[in-house]
Order: structure tokens, then C-alpha cells, then sequence
């Protein structure tokens, strides 16, 4: 059963699915732009609100899942930081198709 991660405080379960999608304004993709804090390489003083509240979210998220984390979100997006999240463990797959 899908739910929102407010609905998951307090729960764990065997996977968590994190998609990326466009903020309120319909101008940024807040968990896209939170990547960067996950790699270790943003800086959270100058992060917008909508990010703060993004990268909040996210935390309640990622400690919830027995097995698995995912992340959904836009090549662009993750490209900068990928090596570091790597390094970091992380498995990448791109699983966009081929053009």
C-alpha cells in the first residue's frame, strides 16, 4: 500500500520509495535539489525553506525501511553527485531507456 511519508512516523516497513516531483511553485524539484545534503556536499544555511522541509521529510523517510531505499529522480539532478554517493555505498542504476 502506497502513503505519504507523514503517514509512515512512527513505522518501519520493508521498503521506502522516494520520488522526486515538482514543488508547490511548480518550479523546483525539492528532493532533487536535497541530493546534494545527502552527499555531504550542500550547505544547509543557505538552502531554501522548501528544501529544509524536503531534506526533513527525507529523514523521516530513510530511517523507516527494513530492506530497501530508493530514490526516484531526474538523471540531471543526481549526476553531480553520484560518485560521492558511491563512494558513500550507495548503488546507482539508471533506468531510464535508451534513446
Amino acid at each position: 500500500m502506497a502513503g505519504t511519508i507523514q503517514r509512515a512516523k512512527g513505522e518501519s516497513h520493508t521498503a521506502t520509495l522516494i520520488l522526486d516531483c515538482l514543488g508547490r511553485t511548480g518550479q523546483k524539484y525539492d528532493v532533487g535539489q536535497a541530493i546534494a545534503f545527502l552527499a555531504g556536499q550542500g550547505e544547509l544555511t543557505r538552502a531554501s525553506e522548501t528544501v529544509k522541509q524536503a531534506i526533513q521529510l527525507i529523514f523521516v523517510a530513510v530511517t523507516r525501511p527494513t530492506h530497501l531505499l530508493a530514490f526516484a529522480t531526474l538523471k540531471d539532478h543526481a549526476a553531480p553527485h553520484t560518485a560521492v554517493l558511491e563512494d558513500r555505498g550507495w548503488l546507482i542504476r539508471d533506468v531510464s531507456p535508451p534513446r
